[in-house]
């Protein structure tokens, strides 16, 4: 039930039809933070990127096709939240060298901007992207 409202909050706040499930986002940046002795860095400046990354519904994974393609299969899905102007959807996920990590959408409606955040333990990577409508 809470996929499903997810996934219908998800679409109505894109104005996109029912049937429409994997969603496909223009990334336009990359920047990073990594962990050192309990401690995290200052995020990197962006660097600027172009690529698509996708979120598939149907078969539960995220993709991002950057040079170095990385897959995710979705292992749990959390309700959306709102937080500071901003709509939230996390995903509780793991990558193909199998470990875990939870990957947050951020759309600040706003400023017509998204962002997806990947955080590991010791790393977090965010994705200046928008929507690409079909």
């Amino acid at each position: 039930m809470k996929k499903q409202l997810t996934i219908l909050l998800w679409v109505l706040f894109f104005g996109a039809t029912l049937q429409a499930q994997v969603y496909r986002f223009e990334v336009s940046g990359v920047s990073m933070s990594v962990k050192q002795k309990r401690t995290w860095s200052e995020f990197t400046p962006f660097k600027p990127a172009r690529f698509v990354a996708s979120l598939n519904t149907p078969k539960n994974y995220i993709a991002i096709y950057s040079e170095i393609e990385q897959y995710f299969k979705i292992q749990k899905y959390y309700d959306e939240k709102q937080e500071n102007g901003k709509q939230i959807l996390g995903f509780d996920c793991v990558d193909l060298n199998g470990e875990t990590c939870y990957i947050e959408i951020q759309t600040r409606k706003k400023e017509n901007m998204s962002q997806l955040y990947i955080n590991y333990n010791d790393r977090v990577l965010v994705y200046n992207m928008k929507y690409l409508k079909k």
